[in-house]
C-alpha cells in the first residue's frame, strides 16, 4: 500500500538519524515544506460491512457471472466470440474486477494475489481484469469513514490531529490511507474497511463457491490451498497492532543499514487494530524511478533490494512478503530505499530456511540432482510425477536460480527470465500432483517482486557474491 508520493510532505528526523541536516534534539523535528499528496479519485462505494451483506455482495457477483456465461453461449452460438472458457468472457472478467473491488476484503486479497501468478496459467481476459485489481480498490465515502474512526479512536478522534484529510490518497484490499499531521510532524493514517476482518471465513467460503461454480480458476492453481494460506496470512494483517510490531522489529533489525534504507516510526497511541498512524515519508514508487535515474543509480538500487531480500530470509528469517511496487519508494533526497506496509509480515521456520538455501545453492550451480532431492524434501513433488513434470520444475529452479549461476553482471531486463520462467506453466497445471509447500506462497511473492523490480527498472548487477557470501555465513 503506497504510504507516499513524490512532492508529498517529509519528515527528516531527529538528531538520532545519522541523515538529519540539523544537530536538533530528540525531540525536534524539520519539517520539509511540500503539499499534501494528491487524494484518490478512485469511485466512493460503502463497503459491505455485515456478513449478510457480503454474502448478498458475492451471490450478486455469482449471478452476474453466470448470466454472462450465458450471453457468451449464445453469442459464440450464432458465430460470434472465440473458443475458451464461456465462464471467462472478457465481459465477465470485468464483472469479477469490478465486484472484487466492490466488496473489497478477503475477495480484492484474492484477486490482487493471484494477478501475481504467472500469466501463462490464467486466461488474458483475466489477467487484465486482476491487474486492474491490483493497482485499488473502491474506497470508502466520508460517513462509513467517520464512523470507523470514531469507534476505533473515540468521539474526539479529531483532537488527536492537526490536520486529517478525508480524502485518502492510497488505496488497497484492507484500507484506505489518509494524510494528516500530528505535533506538525506529517503522518499517514491507514483505516481498516468495516467488516473485513469478521467475515475472513464466510468470504472465502464464498469465494470457493464461487469458483467451484462458475469454474473461472484453473485447477492448476490449486486454489482450496491459495485460500488456506490467504486465511492465515489475512487474519495476520487485520491485526494492526501486529503490524506495529513488524515495522518497529524491521526498523531494529536495519538499524546497521540506515545508509540504505528507512522505515518509518509508528505512532501506538493513535492506533488500534483497525487504524494505525505512522510517520510520512516521501518518494516515488521504486518502478518509477528508471527514468530519472542514471544507470549506476538503478544497479545499485536493484542490488540492495535482492540483497535485503536474501537477508530477510537467510538472516532474518523474518520477512516482509507484499512485493507490490508502492510498498518500496525511492527518496530522491536521502537516496534511501524507504519500505513501507509490514502487514503481510511472516517468519520462518529453520529447518524449512535450511532446506530452501540448499535448494538455491544447487540452483546456483545447476545442480539437477540436488535440485529434485531438495524438492522432494521440501515438498514441492512427491517423486512420482511425470517426467514431463519433473523436467520443467527442474528448468524452472535453474531459471530462478540463473542470476546467481555465475559471477559477472546480470541484466534482468535483457535475460528474458520473467518469460522463461513462465513458460512451463501448462506443464504445472496439468501435471502437478501437489501444491507447493505453504511456507513458498509468501516467499515466493517476494522473490517475484525482487526480480520483477529489477526487470522493471532494468537494472545491471553482480549478484552471485552475494549468494556465496550469504551461504557462507549461514550458521551450518
Amino acid at each position: 500500500m503506497q504510504f507516499a508520493l513524490q512532492g508529498a510532505p517529509a519528515v527528516e528526523t531527529s538528531a538520532s538519524d545519522p541523515h538529519s541536516s540539523s544537530s536538533t534534539s530528540s525531540s525536534q523535528i524539520k519539517i520539509r515544506t511540500v503539499q499534501e499528496p494528491p487524494s484518490l479519485t478512485t469511485k466512493a462505494r460503502a463497503v459491505p460491512a455485515s456478513k449478510v451483506g457480503r454474502v448478498l455482495g458475492f451471490g450478486e457477483l455469482a449471478v452476474g457471472l453466470a448470466a454472462g456465461s450465458v450471453s457468451e453461449v449464445f453469442k459464440r452460438g450464432f458465430g460470434g466470440g472465440s473458443s475458451g472458457s464461456v465462464a471467462m468472457s472478457e465481459a465477465n472478467a470485468e464483472r469479477l474486477a469490478s465486484g472484487l473491488c466492490r466488496m473489497r476484503g478477503s475477495a480484492l486479497k484474492l484477486g490482487q494475489m493471484l494477478s501475481i501468478q504467472d500469466e501463462s496459467l490464467l486466461p488474458p481476459y483475466l489477467s487484465q481484469a486482476l491487474e486492474r485489481v491490483r493497482q485499488g480498490a473502491d474506497i470508502m465515502p466520508e460517513k462509513q469513514l467517520e464512523r470507523v474512526l470514531t469507534n476505533e479512536l473515540g468521539v474526539d478522534w479529531r483532537d488527536s490531529f492537526e490536520q486529517f484529510s478525508m480524502k485518502p490518497f492510497a488505496s488497497a484490499s484492507l484500507g484506505q490511507v489518509h494524510f494528516g499531521k500530528v505535533d506538525a510532524v506529517p503522518v499517514a493514517v491507514k483505516v481498516q474497511f468495516p467488516g473485513v476482518a469478521d467475515s475472513i471465513d464466510s468470504d472465502f467460503l464464498n469465494l470457493q463457491r464461487l469458483s467451484s461454480v462458475t469454474g473461472i480458476f484453473p485447477k492448476g492453481l490449486f486454489i482450496d490451498r491459495i485460500v488456506e494460506v490467504m486465511k492465515e496470512e489475512l487474519r495476520e494483517e487485520c491485526e494492526y497492532s501486529k503490524e506495529i510490531q513488524h515495522q518497529e522489529k524491521f526498523r531494529r533489525l536495519l538499524a546497521d543499514d540506515q545508509d540504505s534504507f528507512f522505515v518509518p516510526k509508528t505512532y501506538p497511541e493513535l492506533s488500534t487494530n483497525r487504524v494505525l498512524t505512522s510517520e510520512f515519508a516521501t518518494g516515488i514508487p521504486i518502478d518509477k524511478v528508471a527514468a530519472l535515474l542514471p544507470q549506476e543509480d538503478l544497479n545499485d538500487i536493484g542490488r540492495k533490494l535482492l540483497k535485503l531480500t536474501l537477508r530477510e530470509l537467510f538472516e532474518f528469517r523474518y520477512m516482509q512478503t507484499d512485493p507490490n511496487f508502492s510498498n518500496y519508494l525511492y527518496d530522491l533526497d536521502t537516496r534511501r530505499i524507504v519500505l513501507l506496509d509490514f502487514g503481510a509480515t511472516r517468519s520462518y521456520g529453520r529447518e524449512f530456511v535450511d532446506d530452501y538455501l540448499e535448494l538455491v545453492w544447487a540452483s546456483s550451480k545447476g545442480d539437477r540432482s540436488r535440485i529434485l532431492e531438495q524438492s522432494i524434501k521440501l515438498g514441492f513433488l512427491t517423486g512420482s510425477e511425470s517426467q514431463e513434470m519433473i523436467n520443467a520444475h527442474i528448468e524452472s529452479g535453474l531459471e530462478v536460480g540463473r542470476p546467481f549461476q555465475r559471477n559477472g553482471d546480470f541484466d534482468f531486463k535483457g535475460s528474458n527470465i520473467a518469460k522463461q520462467m513462465s513458460k512451463h506453466g501448462n506443464t504445472f497445471v496439468n501435471e502437478r500432483l501437489v501444491p507447493p509447500p505453504k511456507e513458498v506462497y509468501s516467499l515466493h511473492r517476494k522473490l517475484s517482486g525482487a526480480y520483477m523490480t529489477c526487470i522493471r527498472i532494468g537494472a545491471v548487477f553482480n549478484c552471485r557474491d552475494m549468494l556465496v557470501e550469504t551461504y557462507d555465513k549461514y550458521p551450518k
